[in-house]
């Protein structure tokens, strides 16, 4: 205990004692922080503002798909919302199935579907290859005559 005694004013002593800072140390913690701005925190900030300026321009009469995967047409659109209609006669799978409304909020877009454009270079390769396949008898015809074939 008297070690302890003779030890506190001279622990007293180093701690009230002023040291240097380094000033490099300084630059590197600012260094850093750029760094983390400018690879994490900027790039994460233009993606938000490009995703709103994308959700803002979407109208009635486009369509989009959801952040639940659900693809549907704007029907209606307001400030925060739009509703959609999905299923029904446009739709690839629909099966006579009768189209549902539903609100969704803004931000719940995840895209707007385009339409696929047919270029002349991808017609041409498609009437290319319906030549092929009804050359040399691959329509799916067989080439034997009746009565030929299995022997039965």
């Amino acid at each position: 205990m008297i070690a302890l005694l003779t030890l506190a004013p001279t622990l007293a002593a180093t701690a009230a004692k002023k040291t240097s800072a380094n000033p490099f140390s300084l630059i590197f913690i600012v260094v850093i922080v750029g760094a983390v701005y400018f690879l994490f925190l900027r790039p994460q900030q233009q993606r938000a503002r490009r995703q709103r300026e994308h959700t803002s321009s979407i109208n009635v009469g486009d369509e989009v798909l959801t952040a639940g995967g659900i693809i549907g047409k704007v029907v209606e659109a307001h400030d925060d919302r739009l509703v959609i209609e999905s299923g029904g006669a446009d739709s690839l799978a629909s099966f006579g199935a009768t189209p549902s409304r539903m609100v969704v909020v803004r931000s719940a877009i995840t895209r707007k579907i385009e339409p696929p454009v047919a270029d002349d270079d991808d017609v041409e390769d498609e009437d290319d290859h319906d030549e092929n396949e009804h050359d040399g008898g691959t329509d799916g015809s067989s080439d034997s005559q009746p009565g030929e074939g299995s022997g039965t």
